[in-house]
């Protein structure tokens, strides 16, 4: 089943369901608010509206009049504010296939097949190097635009793809999701707490996504997902009686006012800022088309993020991703062809934002949920691990290999050993880049890292 708010009418569709359920409600105009009252639920905070999570999928203009009402205006973009731009690497990046430590001879012990010949890496000293795919990240590094963070992690980690990647997004290393428990990520409490009191849809977008990941979902900020410029729909969340229930409070006039305004008045002013960035968004991204970017998924992504930065929107962080890393078999010819997308994708990002002169506006950070083990299996693939590297590209990072280098014999269960807890990239980024608390925001003081420059 699935619920998509167009135009002046909300449309269900309940496929699998019976015949009878299926049904198409018109949304009134609020003047008729009271004489469709459709239950009693109601929205009384901002917090129960972003929640429910209404997210953008796609960019055009079709929103509900009755949303519209209200208009308010986001900040004005400064041209002079720091952009963040986070890239996931979805799957569990395989860290000793991407930063190679060619310099242990436990690399080609452990993996007989998997190993790259020694000849065609792209060394960074006598240790460590990148894989043969990764030519334009070698480029950036020796032009000091690319700091790589060795054996990220976190304590007692989980190698469950949905549990640990959680644990990234909400930055809690014991987080597990509970049915109803609300839960914030770090980039939500990061607008949270710098636009505290601003309403602007556009603050931080999830692109080529077809949801906001749990990063960008704060209390009072949800994000939009951009997932196609061709068709633009609101979407409510992926839970059928979520859906049932939003639909029915944005009909309820009745809502108790909070912080000197109804609930409607702030949804009113949450989809306006919405509708009003969809339009804004296309014009710029049908503006920008540029040759020089490849066709792969993250690539495409990028395209549109920069076209976005161009165009000076108020945007402060963008969310991407890259998939397809869980590489359990056959690993070596997928995971050269996914470095080669991310690399390039991330050269052709990089060489556009140089070109508009607003690369020192912007700070790319890369991650994967975990990494895997040292040992390949039997299916010429590496199964989940433990501790993974981070990238960080951008004028703006000192280049480095940052961290101890993977000791390749004291492992913890055949995985790497975590010495780097990543929630002090995410300090360092928040509090030198952002100008954000970062221990307000993740709740602990972390240590700073030394890659900004």
């Amino acid at each position: 089943m699935w619920c998509v708010l167009s135009n002046q009418r909300l449309v269900t569709d309940t496929s699998g369901a019976n015949a009878s359920d299926r049904r198409e409600t018109r949304i009134v105009e609020p003047t008729r608010l009271k004489e469709h009252r459709m239950s009693k639920p109601q929205i009384s905070t901002r917090r129960g509206f972003i929640a429910q999570g209404l997210g953008v999928v796609g960019v055009g203009a079709a929103l509900p009049n009755f949303l519209i009402q209200t208009a308010l205006a986001g900040p004005k973009a400064e041209s002079d504010l720091p952009i963040l731009v986070v890239v996931q690497l979805s799957g569990g990046n395989d860290g000793l296939a991407s930063i190679i430590p060619y310099g242990d001879d436990a690399y080609a012990q452990n993996r007989p097949t998997l190993r790259a010949p020694v000849e065609n890496l792209l060394k960074i000293d006598d240790y460590s190097a990148f894989c043969p795919a990764l030519g334009p990240f070698k480029k950036m590094y020796d032009e000091d635009q690319l700091a790589v963070i060795q054996a990220v992690g976190y304590p007692n980690p989980n190698k469950s793809h949905f549990t640990s990647m959680d644990i990234w997004h909400v930055a809690n290393n014991s987080f597990r999701r509970v049915p109803g428990q609300e839960a914030y990520g770090w980039i939500g409490r990061y607008t949270d707490t710098a636009f505290k009191d601003v309403i602007d849809s556009k603050l931080s977008m999830a692109v080529n996504m077809g949801k906001s990941p749990m990063a960008m979902r704060g209390r009072f900020h949800a994000g939009l997902a951009l997932k196609d410029p061709r068709s633009f729909q609101y979407m409510a969340a992926n839970n059928d009686k979520m859906k049932k229930e939003l639909y029915r409070e944005l009909n309820d006039s009745d809502s108790k006012p909070s912080k000197g305004s109804s609930p409607l008045d702030f949804i009113s002013k949450t989809s306006s800022s919405a509708n009003r960035a969809s339009d804004e968004i296309l014009k710029l991204i049908n503006a920008t088309k540029s040759e020089s970017y490849p066709e792969s998924r993250l690539a495409q992504s990028l395209q549109m993020v920069s076209a976005m930065i161009k165009g000076n929107l108020s945007t402060r962080v963008f969310y991407v991703s890259q998939g397809g890393f869980d590489t359990h078999a056959g690993q070596a010819t997928r995971h050269a062809k996914l470095m080669t997308d991310f690399s390039e994708a991330i050269a052709a990002f990089q060489a556009d934002l140089t070109g508009q002169g607003n690369a020192d506006r912007v700070l790319t950070v890369a991650f994967s949920e975990f990494g895997r083990v040292v040992k390949e299996n039997g299916s010429q693939g590496t199964d989940h691990g433990k501790a993974a590297p981070m990238f960080l590209f951008g004028p703006n990072v000192k280049s480095g290999l940052y961290g101890e280098s993977p000791n390749l014999t004291d492992l913890d269960g055949g995985d790497l050993k975590f010495k780097i807890d990543f929630r002090s990239v995410y300090a360092t980024v928040l509090d030198q880049w952002m100008k954000a608390p970062s221990q307000k925001i993740l709740g602990a003081k972390f240590e700073h890292l030394g890659f900004m420059a």
